[in-house]
């Protein structure tokens, strides 16, 4: 829609292409303030609604569906003056006869191969928010590169609140165990709003979507604001650094880091496609890469939420209100389908004891000797057992509660995960499991004798459970009294591709 927009002093038009329009007045309007066949041009204006035209003074708003409409109206505006010609900026005359070109989108594929309008919509990868606490079960944190629960990041009236430490060149990174994957062909947008307390200070603050081999965020430093795009090219890291404002133009501008804005980053990515970075809604730095390296600008598109904070003789602390990962026109994602079970003839094994181990299965920290960010959505987990047991599903990031005895892990698949199947094959000691470094327990239920108990761990859409890069499920199985059963489990799921 086509939409005139009439304020005190001009005159907007909204809907038209990013394009140039001259627009010839025959008359002294003297509410336009033009002389008598004075022309103008017109140039758009791009803001977060579209493009705007400014060319004159009103004050309401008239809709149009078609440029006729529009022609009609600001026609009728000189009537008895003469005629508005209008004329696109090579010159030639738009009319209802010739009216000027529309398209729904900035370049030729806004239509598909049919000439019909393609629609986008957004679809969210991740939201967080921190007003009660950082939830321990959506992120970890390094410090001095040692996981630990969040410590140095805390909640602070509704606000994320991170301090680099206390001794020179410690290291805060708060992260998510979700890896938000790029989704082909389709935009990726990072957006969160924050404060910087005393941005002069000695320290490096970065947030954005990053590990520390590759991504792409914003970076504070004690001499002004950065946009950074890092990859890792045979085997050696780099970042490509480029500054958005420095502290004196910061100053210039009037813009005070330390009270609160908006930042977001957009990218292409398609392996060599332009970054774009926005403060306050407004672009502010832009990488053009495309045809201009012979690299991929990341290596590596599937990234976590990161905050990290350096202290190089400053430890004063970043903090943020939500953050968000979108896929411009995406889906929920996919995985490729995938399934651990027994694999002896009988289908099922014998044990005795309480929560017997009978799968185990991990995601590698590192694959190929970098971090492991291929995310596995579990799908169902099944348990069978010939009386009646007891099936309980464990999570835990310590490796050490399953000690394999006389068996070993097996890459499943390419090996970005790993796992054990409860004396299979036959062993004399098969892997034992110490439950008190997998608490609490994530599900359990009742098996029936002689039955297959099924639990799905799709949820219609309202929530997910992933086996993320250093995590590990044990899926145990006992009778109810912890006396002589034969059982056997199944589980199922996807990995991200």
């Amino acid at each position: 829609m086509i939409q005139l927009i009439e304020h005190s002093n001009y005159l907007e038009i909204v809907g038209l292409p990013n394009r140039t329009i001259s627009v010839s007045v025959p008359y002294n309007k003297a509410q336009f303030n033009t002389e008598e066949n004075e022309t103008f041009s017109i140039v758009s204006t791009e803001t977060e609604h579209g493009y705007y035209y400014n060319i004159g003074k009103y004050d309401n708003v008239i809709g149009y569906t078609s440029f006729v409409q529009l022609y009609n109206y600001l026609d009728g505006l000189f009537k008895g003056a003469g005629t508005v010609n209008l004329s696109d900026s090579s010159g030639t005359p738009i009319s209802p006869e010739n009216p000027l070109h529309v398209t729904n989108g900035s370049n030729e594929l806004s239509s598909d191969a049919w000439g019909r309008p393609k629609s986008i919509t957004d679809k969210t990868l991740f939201s967080g928010m921190f007003t009660a606490n950082v939830p321990v079960s959506i992120w970890k944190e390094h410090f001095n590169d040692v996981e630990r629960v969040p410590t140095n990041a805390t909640s602070l009236n509704g606000k994320l609140s991170i301090l680099a430490g206390n001794n020179f060149q410690d290291v805060t990174k708060l992260s998510t165990f979700r890896h938000l994957r790029y989704q082909s062909n389709r935009g990726h947008l990072y957006s969160t709003a924050g404060y910087i307390v005393n941005p002069t200070s000695s320290m490096i603050r970065d947030f954005g979507s990053f590990t520390d081999e590759s991504g792409v965020f914003f970076r504070v430093k004690s001499d002004g604001l950065y946009a950074v795009v890092a990859t890792t090219v045979n085997d050696v890291y780099q970042e490509d650094e480029r500054v958005i404002y420095t502290t004196a133009q910061l100053l210039t501008e009037g813009i005070d880091l330390s009270k609160g804005h908006t930042y977001d980053i957009q990218f292409e990515w398609r392996g060599v496609g332009d970054y774009f970075f926005y403060l306050d809604l407004k672009k502010v730095k832009s990488f053009n890469y495309i045809g201009t390296r012979t690299e991929l600008t990341m290596f590596n598109p599937s990234n976590p939420v990161s905050f990290r904070s350096i202290n190089f003789g400053g430890n004063d602390p970043m903090q943020f209100g939500c953050v968000d990962i979108t896929s411009e026109g995406g889906e929920d994602p996919k995985g490729q389908y995938g399934s651990v079970s027994l694999t002896n003839e009988s289908g099922q094994v014998t044990i005795s004891g309480y929560n017997q181990p009978i799968i185990a299965i991990r995601s590698k920290l590192l694959f190929e000797g970098k971090t492991n960010t291929r995310d596995t959505l579990a799908l169902l987990a099944s348990a069978y057992s010939d009386t009646k047991s007891m099936l309980r599903v464990w999570s835990t990031r310590d490796f050490s509660a399953i000690t394999p005895n006389d068996q070993t892990w097996s890459n499943f698949g390419d090996g970005h995960l790993e796992y054990i199947v409860y004396d299979q094959p036959d062993v004399t000691i098969p892997m034992t499991f110490d439950t008190t470094k997998a608490q609490p327990v994530v599900f359990g239920s009742r098996v029936g004798q002689d039955a297959t108990y099924a639990t799905s761990a799709l949820f219609e859409g309202r929530t997910n459970v992933h086996l993320t890069s250093g995590d590990m499920f044990i899926f145990t199985v006992h009778r109810e009294n912890g006396g002589t059963a034969n059982v056997g489990v199944t589980f199922e799921f996807a990995e991200e591709i």
